[in-house]
C-alpha cells in the first residue's frame, strides 16, 4: 500500500528534523522553509495528503499559505494542521474563516503521541 504524503512547512529546523523522525516510518515527507516554498511544493505533483504548518513564517506565512492553497480548487479540501506557539486556536479559525476546510491546532512543543493522533485523524476524514 502507498504511503500518504506529508509536507511539512516551518523555518525551524529544529521542528522539521523532530517531525521527520517521528512521522518518516509512516509517511512520505516533504520539507518548506516558508509559506511560498510550501504553496510551491503543495503543487507539486503528486500533491501531498496532509500538510502541516508553521504560522508565524517569513515571506508568507502559514495562514495566507493555507489561504492561497484553499483557493486552488484541486486543492481545496486539503486538511492542514498547524503547529504554532505564538497564535491561538481561535485566531486561526477567525483568519481563515469559511475557508477553514479540515484543519487542526497543536501548540508546539506538542507530545509525539498526541501528534500522531491528529495526522491519523486528519487524514482518515
Amino acid at each position: 500500500m502507498k504511503r500518504k504524503a506529508i509536507l511539512v512547512v516551518d523555518d525551524d529546523e529544529d521542528m522539521c528534523a523532530a517531525l521527520d523522525i517521528v512521522l518518516s516510518p509512516h509517511y512520505r515527507m516533504t520539507f518548506a522553509v516558508d509559506g511560498v516554498d510550501g504553496y510551491l511544493r503543495a503543487n507539486d505533483l503528486p500533491g501531498p495528503d496532509l500538510i502541516i504548518a508553521d504560522v508565524a513564517m517569513p515571506n508568507l506565512d502559514g495562514l495566507a499559505m493555507v489561504q492561497r492553497i484553499r483557493d486552488n480548487h484541486a486543492l481545496g479540501n486539503l486538511p492542514v494542521l498547524f503547529l504554532t506557539g505564538q497564535v491561538s486556536q481561535a485566531v486561526v479559525a477567525e483568519r481563515l474563516g469559511p475557508s477553514a476546510g479540515a484543519f487542526a491546532y497543536l501548540r508546539k512543543p506538542t507530545d509525539s503521541g498526541l501528534l500522531q493522533k491528529k495526522v491519523l485523524s486528519l487524514l482518515c476524514t
